[in-house]
């Protein structure tokens, strides 16, 4: 089952913008990179040429000497089979290429090489020194680059097989500022909660779209999350030997498991201390880092006061965890979660749910969101930077007071100028300059920020 994605618009635009530099393609693992990488350049090249450094180490050692792509092609032509490269019509795709520094510093080379495209993608470009004691330099400013998440409510609908004119009616609702009709906000409410469950890995939407079995797709999505925490600790020597011990990668795995609990307690924030394992003093800290740089995981810092410009009131120590994708989170709680999320008879974890799902929508269009909480007990879902002002975002599964928010609001000498948008199990509407969405409506809060535009 093909998969329509947010990268295949964006792999569009930057093929036919004159001058464009070699795509650097940065993404958590399971997420479809390769996929669509390769189905783009099958389709508009007539010759690929594909890399994986990952399945061929071999490979790596092509790098070891000059980098321009007259070289590169006569070191390939001795490893594998070489189909003849033309200029024009020729894509070079660098796979894993985390995994060969020299790789990744080559598009620095070949940046003015208008012969030949060059799309680089890896799983692990965010971790500092991946193969440490390397001491390859970074290309900066030489590519285009996308970071691609799991899949959205938008590319869920796509795979379900909603057309684009039905998907713009949330949008066209949304910046009109005008409710839905009751049947269609019925529909999609219904659509948001079977994402809910599902989750946009997409393997699993894949396997939920062909079976439309909740509890089948929650098995692959949980085999996926083992995947992943399998891979911890990947991280590796110029030696190609894992660096990490057994206490390192037993600190990671206890950090990701701790996010449910923490996410279900009245106070989200996640302590490092509770991570168990042995280690030095910032080994819990080291862990979280490299759950966040890995694509598995994304901060949320608290804030001293949510006013702008936020990201100089970020406290640095105070943070919330959630998983990139809320699959995750959903495959790691007790099966009849699904089955309530389904029937909207979720109890008390529906907060937290429907909080971190709102943090995967943020995520996804790769916009900044923070929280802000005192330890009185002030405390506010998230906060972002919506059209200029500081804006509040109360999370509601159902309905609930927005006493925090009014207190905040009510005192802009204390706590700066704020706006408030409500995001509940509801149609949308505007009263008294408060704008409340659905859950469904939350990613168009964020526009899609890369170095190419998208649709």
């Amino acid at each position: 089952m093909k998969l329509r994605r947010h990268i295949d618009s964006w792999l569009a635009k930057w093929k036919t913008t004159p001058g464009h530099k070699p795509a650097l393609i940065r993404g958590i693992r399971q997420s479809g990179k390769t996929y669509s990488i390769n189905s783009f350049a099958k389709n508009n090249y007539e010759v690929v040429v594909y890399l994986n450094f990952w399945d061929r180490p071999d490979l790596i050692d092509v790098f070891d000497g000059q980098l321009d792509a007259d070289t590169i092609i006569r070191e390939l032509s001795v490893k594998m089979p070489m189909p003849e490269v033309k200029a024009g019509s020729t894509v070079f795709l660098y796979d894993e290429v985390q995994e060969c520094p020299r790789a990744l510093l080559s598009l620095k080379t070949v940046v003015n090489d208008s012969r030949f495209d060059f799309i680089a993608s890896g799983s692990y470009l965010g971790v500092n020194g991946y193969v440490v004691s390397d001491d390859t330099p970074k290309p900066v400013g030489c590519t285009d680059e996308f970071d691609m998440r799991t899949l959205d409510f938008e590319e869920f609908l796509w795979a379900k097989g909603f057309k684009d004119r039905e998907v713009s009616y949330i949008s066209e609702a949304f910046f009109g500022k005008t409710p839905l009709s009751k049947a269609m906000h019925t529909s999609f409410s219904s659509l948001f909660r079977e994402y809910l469950c599902i989750g946009g890995f997409p393997e699993a939407v894949c396997i939920y779209v062909q079976t439309n079995n909740v509890y089948s797709t929650l098995q692959i999505t949980r085999r996926i999350t083992r995947d992943l925490q399998d891979d911890f600790g990947r991280r590796r020597g110029k030696d190609h030997k894992p660096l990490f011990n057994a206490n390192e990668v037993a600190r990671i795995r206890s950090a990701f498991s701790l996010i449910p609990s923490f996410l279900g307690k009245e106070n989200k924030r996640f302590v490092v201390s509770k991570i168990s394992g042995k280690g030095a003093k910032d080994a819990g800290k080291d862990a979280v880092e490299y759950l966040k740089d890995t694509g598995i995981v994304t901060k949320v810092h608290n804030l001293y006061v949510p006013a702008t410009p936020l990201s100089v009131n970020v406290i640095p120590n105070q943070y919330k965890l959630f998983p990139t994708d809320i699959g995750m989170l959903v495959g790691m709680l007790e099966d009849g979660t699904t089955d309530a999320i389904m029937s909207g008879n979720l109890g008390m974890g529906k907060g937290m749910l429907y909080e971190a799902l709102i943090a995967d929508a943020l995520f996804k269009r790769g916009g900044k969101f923070y929280y802000f909480a005192k330890e009185s007990g002030l405390e506010l879902d998230f906060v972002i930077n919506y059209q200029g002002d500081s804006t509040i975002l109360e999370v509601k599964a159902v309905n609930g007071n927005t006493k925090s928010a009014k207190t905040v609001m009510a005192h802009p000498d204390h706590y700066g100028k704020t706006k408030l948008i409500r995001i509940k199990d509801s149609n949308l509407s505007v009263s008294e300059h408060i704008l409340t969405i659905p859950h469904y409506m939350a990613h168009l809060l964020f526009q899609w920020s890369t170095t190419l535009p998208v649709d």
